[in-house]
């Protein structure tokens, strides 16, 4: 099968990593409602057009979608809680990461609603092959769609960032990150986790520093 791939007028070439493809209506991730290739298009026209920030190293960035594009975009974040709402508990293996091992899985029965903000998360093909991961020849891949409630973005999740800092298989590189970075970076997305949204990391490792 080719993989899909878009090109804009700029010749930068984007394409789906089979990765971003578990990201499915039936899923427990952020789903699109129309196709790959139309996904792949509309992200290199964003791109080419400015609307994106620069991820956590370079060679990866989020491509913001439009206001009026994002209700196309389907997710489980920040689910509002209600009584009686119909839920599902597993113990089972995320999909795309079936060489790590399973664990307590809560999945939300309800429909998904859809998105207020979405980012399309791509990287290099450089950066791709530098893990060695798959990737379909473009210049980007998609490699996760990124769809949430609340304007501002979670942090990266904890175990991404030690699955990308220690450089365990799936995940990649994060050049140029110091520890001192990482420990602020783990911090703020474990307290996040907890419901601890607030609190001044930066100002509080220092804070721990100069008194040790």
């Amino acid at each position: 099968m080719m993989p899909d791939i878009s090109r804009a007028g700029k010749d930068t070439t984007i394409g789906v990593s089979e990765f971003v493809k578990r990201q499915t209506r039936d899923s427990v991730f952020t789903d699109y409602v129309g196709s790959w290739t139309d996904l792949a298009n509309r992200t290199v026209e964003e791109f080419e057009a400015g609307n994106y920030t620069e991820g956590y190293r370079e060679g990866v960035y989020l491509v913001q979608m439009p206001k009026h594009e994002v209700p196309l975009f389907k997710t489980f974040d920040a689910y509002p809680m209600f009584e009686g709402m119909k839920l599902d508990a597993q113990w089972a293996k995320t999909p795309g990461r079936e060489h790590e091992p399973a664990k307590l899985q809560v999945t939300i029965l309800e429909p998904k609603i859809p998105c207020n903000y979405v980012d399309i998360v791509i990287y290099a093909k450089e950066v791709l092959e530098e893990d060695g991961d798959d990737c379909t020849g473009a210049d980007y891949d998609i490699v996760s769609i990124n769809g949430r409630l609340a304007k501002d973005p979670p942090p990266i999740d904890p175990m991404t960032l030690v699955r990308n800092y220690l450089h365990l298989k799936g995940g990649t590189k994060m050049k140029g990150t110091s520890p001192e970075k990482m420990l602020e970076m783990l911090c703020e997305s474990i307290l996040y986790k907890n419901g601890l949204k607030h609190v001044d990391v930066p100002q509080r490792i220092k804070h721990v520093q100069e008194n040790e």
